[in-house]
């Protein structure tokens, strides 16, 4: 239905689902139509920043500002140069301090693509990023791209159709939620054809295979790979004195993007160890900041799960497209959509599509 690539987001079109902010949280700043994310204040000196786009196939990350006593760490950018601008704009309303760092969680282009915002700004930034990014983004991710900017013209077309129309992408009638999620759709792949073709690869100048263990003044900031996951160059950002742990796409809310590469089993074991952390504060790669575990808790179990039952097929020697009929995932669809029809597609788009597949993979390869 939607171009398909090899990874996701960028392989198949990035999706989270942003519905509201916790409460009892700092927040600076007016919301208004034009700037569509909130500024949360988590720690002295830690401010994440959330989108909120209504739900739907496809949204902007997550960042987060790490203010030091001299200077400035931003993890992960967006996908579009515009609103990493407005981004900075709200750091610059902050502090003055220059940034330093910029983090990326993945390669992934809604994580990335607004790093020439703050390569142009603070031409002495270091980019870091996982080693893995210097192989695969000049490479796969120009790739990815490319076959997006061919793809997104039907999309386009598809999502102006069911809007018209009345009808969803399955050609149900639509909800009120669901024509929310085109018109936000539709919103960030226009964006996407106008800014990302002139955006150069922005290349990271420091990689991380394990772990790198940076202070700022008193701030300990240890950025780590838990393995692979949502792809296969995924790190996290962790902050020990404040609890506080940046995942990146290794937690989405409500529904995971899992792509053709992603690691199933693997993504089960990162969660684990996300955990064993012990963090207060997570921050999504997408969805609204959460103050305990039990989300990532249940996306572990979903994913042991499917491992599990993709390998039994396996064994059994079914195909892919027969292991899709015997693996069993609607006790997690009913979890992770609460009644939601829009919820369901996503489940299906993203889990029970290239979920599986990424599964039957990893159970075949010797």
């Amino acid at each position: 239905m939607f171009p398909t690539i090899q990874e996701a987001p960028v392989g198949r079109m990035p999706a989270a689902l942003i519905l509201t902010v916790l409460t009892g949280l700092s927040v600076l700043g007016a919301d208004t139509t034009a700037r569509k994310f909130t500024i949360e204040k988590l720690a002295d000196g830690i401010y994440a920043v959330i989108r909120r786009e209504p739900p739907g196939l496809a949204t902007h990350a997550n960042n987060v500002f790490i203010v030091n006593s001299d200077d400035v760490m931003v993890v992960d950018t967006s996908q579009s140069v515009a609103l990493t601008r407005e981004v900075l704009a709200e750091l610059r309303k902050i502090t003055p301090k220059p940034v330093r760092y910029v983090i990326n969680t993945h390669w992934h282009d809604d994580h990335y693509i607004g790093d020439q915002v703050y390569r142009e700004a603070f031409p002495d930034v270091d980019i870091v990023a996982h080693a893995q990014t210097f192989r695969d983004l000049p490479v796969e991710g120009a790739r990815n791209r490319a076959q997006m900017i061919n793809g997104l013209p039907s999309m386009i077309a598809q999502l102006k159709d069911a809007l018209g129309n009345g009808k969803n992408l399955k050609g149900a009638e639509i909800t009120d939620e669901e024509r929310a999620a085109y018109a936000s759709d539709l919103e960030w792949a226009e964006r996407y054809l106008k800014e990302v073709p002139d955006v150069p690869i922005i290349t990271p100048t420091i990689g991380v295979s394990d772990h790198l263990t940076l202070r700022r003044g008193a701030r300990v900031i240890d950025i780590r790979s838990v393995g692979a996951g949502h792809s296969q160059a995924d790190l996290i950002v962790h902050l020990p004195v404040e609890k506080i742990v940046i995942a990146g796409d290794l937690v989405i809310w409500p529904v995971p993007l899992a792509g053709l590469k992603s690691s199933i089993k693997g993504w089960s074991a990162a969660l684990e160890r996300i955990r064993a952390l012990e963090p207060s504060v997570i921050v999504p790669g997408h969805g609204p900041v959460m103050r305990d575990d039990s989300h990532i808790r249940m996306m572990g179990e979903m994913f042991s799960a499917l491992s599990g039952q993709v390998e039994a097929a396996v064994s059994r020697g079914e195909t892919l497209e027969e292991a899709r009929k015997t693996v069993r995932l609607e006790e997690w669809r009913d979890k992770l959509a609460a009644g939601s029809q829009l919820r369901a597609f996503l489940f299906d788009y993203y889990v029970s599509g290239p979920g599986v597949a990424a599964a039957y993979r990893e159970a075949t390869q010797k």
